[in-house]
């Protein structure tokens, strides 16, 4: 019965002596004080690329008010503050060869959760957004996103950067986004099949 009684106190004292991260819920490889983390491919999936733009009040395309949307499939929350997202592809802007970084984060993206990067604070999708990264571009035609994380692993990728998109786009009359398909196998972001409009 004492061998009992040690062992629970000894294992009640290796709880996280982080106040900030619950210890029932610890984050996927948190970093203290802001520092970037690593992840694990697959975990962490491009889920929504709004390539298209939005319609503006009086009508008008505002076609800069993009949006990222990522995914994280993993059993507990991730940190992405300091990942990148790198795009090739027919992008008419500046891109930064380093790509963009994400910049800091006050929570980690919860299990099964949605994490939004959007371009434009005081566009359509401004109540969704979690960062905005006010130069992101995107190709009109066709582009390439890859995410990594803080090591340069590459978690994850989606599109081409040398065909068209793989669904959506302005046919004059809706706007379109690539959304991941719901597959259990094959689930790449480089295969057509995986994304609908």
């Amino acid at each position: 019965m004492r061998r009992c009684l040690l062992i629970a106190i000894l294992l009640a004292g290796c709880g996280n002596s982080d106040p900030g991260v619950p210890s029932s819920q610890p984050v996927y490889r948190w970093q203290q004080d802001g520092e970037c983390s690593s992840g694990e491919r697959g975990n962490m999936l491009i889920n929504e690329v709004h390539f298209a733009g939005s319609v503006k009040d009086d009508g008008t395309l505002d076609t800069d008010d993009i949006f990222i949307e990522l995914w994280n499939r993993h059993p507990r929350p991730i940190n992405v503050t300091g990942w990148r997202l790198n795009v090739y592809g027919d992008v008419s802007g500046y891109v930064p060869q380093d790509g963009y970084i994400i910049p800091p984060v006050k929570d980690a993206v919860e299990s099964n959760g949605y994490f939004v990067i959007a371009k434009k604070p005081d566009g359509a999708f401004k109540d969704i957004a979690d960062v905005f990264i006010e130069d992101l571009e995107l190709g009109k035609q066709f582009f390439e996103l890859e995410l990594r994380d803080c090591d340069q692993k590459l978690m994850e990728g989606a599109g081409s950067r040398d065909v068209p998109v793989f669904a959506g786009g302005y046919d004059l009359v809706t706007a379109r986004s690539m959304e991941r398909a719901a597959q259990i196998f094959s689930n790449g972001g480089g295969s057509a099949v995986n994304w609908h409009a």
